[in-house]
């Protein structure tokens, strides 16, 4: 339940807030949802496209890198030994 409400919340974000927000609601949501950040980038670059403005798909590569890093990060959790304390 709260992974699909942050999520939503970060795709809400992109239409009402400024990116910042944005941008910090979707590394939280990476944290249990790695593609969250690249999904939230392809939706954002899709909304406010201006074929003038840059060729670059800025928000879609950010996502993009934020994914890979969330996956990195979760595969060294996973492989991670766990110890008695």
């Amino acid at each position: 339940m709260m992974r699909g409400l942050i999520t939503l919340l970060a795709f809400i974000s992109a239409l009402f807030f400024p990116w910042p927000l944005t941008a910090l609601l979707a590394i939280i949501a990476a944290m249990r949802e790695p593609l969250v950040p690249l999904a939230l980038g392809i939706f954002v670059d899709t909304l406010y496209y201006v074929p003038s403005a840059l060729s670059l798909p800025l928000s879609t590569l950010l996502g993009a890198l934020v994914t890979v890093l969330a996956f990195f990060v979760h595969s060294r959790l996973r492989t991670s030994p766990v110890r008695d304390l």
